[in-house]
């Protein structure tokens, strides 16, 4: 019998479409044909009334799963683990908010030799996570082990702007799913980090990242101008912040493809399209590393629905 992996999931509250995540990840579970325990750690305030944990609820109900639930900010839950047990959800959760504090948690109390790290508002390929699980395995020195990030596009003029980055493979960790080895993970990251993701591929090093491009996470789009900035002002400024903070990471990460030989790959028309997105990002980052030096950070974490709505 295959060895029993977490999925570990940072979730916040006020998440709509955490359900449909769980749904379609165990499906990729069951297709690998490997045991797990699930681990959602709720962060943020509302907790008890909050939309995951109804997803979560409506869920148990037609008894896909056993829930349970520990408070970790009680003194007694500290050193609660997670055992592995099939068909298990662990709710953790938490009034502090913050993906890197989420992810704190769940490192710490994971109690199988790997884990899958997984956002809560993605669709899953059938096979990545027996694809990622068996790069882990063919390659004894990797720590972590990451899909190619694909987009669900509207097919609006917009939404195709949104989509031309998609167009490059790039080398770099996926913030949406990734498995990992519990033993090489740092014991913690800073809880202040805006992209954690990124610090992680730095902190552990390029060596220990291992990519199978067959395995797909698949994420919405922002559907409107103000989503995308809602969204890319903070990922660039989780950029500005790894510069600053720790500059001592930037040389670990993969290189990056070349453009030359990139925009070869790409008709006119994707052309277009990909210097239209770069234009953007560029303006995000420039209201990003303003905000920054100005300690202006507030808001960062504002949801961007249209990257929530799987159903339109």
């Amino acid at each position: 019998m295959l060895s029993p992996v977490t999925l570990a999931i940072p979730c916040r509250t006020d998440e709509p479409a955490l359900r449909r995540t769980l749904e379609n990840v165990w499906t990729s579970f069951a297709r690998a044909g490997v045991p797990v325990t699930t681990a959602v750690c709720l962060n943020g305030d509302g907790v008890a009334a909050c939309s995951a944990r109804r997803e979560i609820d409506a869920l148990a109900t037609t008894g896909a799963c056993v829930v349970s639930t520990v408070d970790v900010d009680r003194s007694d839950a500290a050193g609660t683990a997670f055992v592995p047990r099939s068909g298990a959800l662990v709710v953790a959760h938490t009034r502090r908010a913050g993906k890197a504090v989420a992810w704190n948690i769940l490192r710490a109390r994971v109690a199988t030799e790997i884990v899958v790290f997984l956002d809560a508002d993605v669709t899953v390929g059938t096979d990545a996570v027996g694809r990622l699980l068996g790069a882990l395995d063919r390659t004894p020195s990797a720590i972590l082990a990451s899909p190619k990030t694909t987009c669900a596009a509207r097919d609006t003029w917009f939404e195709r702007i949104m989509a031309a980055p998609y167009a490059v493979d790039f080398p770099n960790l996926s913030g949406q799913l990734y498995a990992a080895r519990l033993h090489g993970l740092p014991p913690r990251m800073p809880e202040d980090l805006i992209e954690p993701e990124r610090w992680l591929e730095l902190a552990c090093g390029r060596e220990a990242v291992v990519r199978d491009p067959g395995a797909t996470v698949t994420v919405r789009l922002p559907g409107t101008l103000r989503d995308f900035y809602r969204q890319r002002v903070r990922i660039e400024m989780g950029k500005v912040q790894l510069d600053a903070e720790y500059p001592e990471l930037s040389t670990r990460g993969a290189p990056q493809p070349r453009l030359r030989a990139t925009l070869a790959t790409l008709s006119p028309a994707g052309l277009a399209r990909l210097g239209a997105y770069l234009a953007l990002r560029e303006s995000a980052h420039v209201v990003a590393r303003w905000r920054y030096r100005a300690r202006r950070t507030e808001g960062v974490w504002v949801q961007a629905s249209s990257t929530k709505e799987w159903r339109t």
